[in-house]
């Protein structure tokens, strides 16, 4: 009876070790920034499902979105470097670590516009979610964004 208890608490062990979030900013940030690029896997729209596997979803009544960052890379130095689907040419935003999560904006600290944060039990060494939420994508109601990457192979 020993032995099957031991090869069940490995297998919890190891699949708890696998999709283990970050405990805090800063182990969010170390992970985030270990992973040299990150490949989007999946946008929700108001917790609808629009990209998956590489291919948009229609979504009646809902937010389309055309343009998004394939992939995107997260440097020590603070900058969040993207390309979007089509392009070559990264767009630079800045990076921080705040309290109680890690928000994404402009690189241009005077410029105005929405940030996205990045919550540390959305971080793993697999994946994160960064979201948003704006009311410039359906005014005046709220839109919810959320982009989930995985690390990219």
């Amino acid at each position: 009876m020993t032995i099957p208890r031991k090869c069940i608490f490995l297998f919890l062990l190891l699949l708890s070790a696998c999709s283990q979030s970050a405990d805090n900013v800063q182990e969010a940030a170390s992970i985030l920034t270990d992973q040299s690029r990150w490949r989007i896997d999946e946008i929700s729209v108001n917790d609808a499902i629009t990209f998956k596997e590489g291919k948009m979803t229609q979504q009646f009544g809902g937010v389309d979105f055309e343009r998004y960052m394939e992939t995107v890379e997260l440097k020590n130095d603070g900058t969040f470097s993207g390309v979007f689907k089509g392009e070559t040419q990264p767009f630079i935003l800045k990076w921080k670590e705040n309290k109680a999560n890690i928000t994404v904006g402009a690189a241009d600290a005077n410029a105005k516009g929405g940030e996205w944060t990045i919550e540390p039990r959305d971080v793993s060494s697999s994946s994160f979610i960064m979201k948003t939420q704006s009311t410039a994508y359906d005014y005046p109601r709220v839109t919810r964004i959320a982009l989930k990457f995985k690390a990219a192979k």
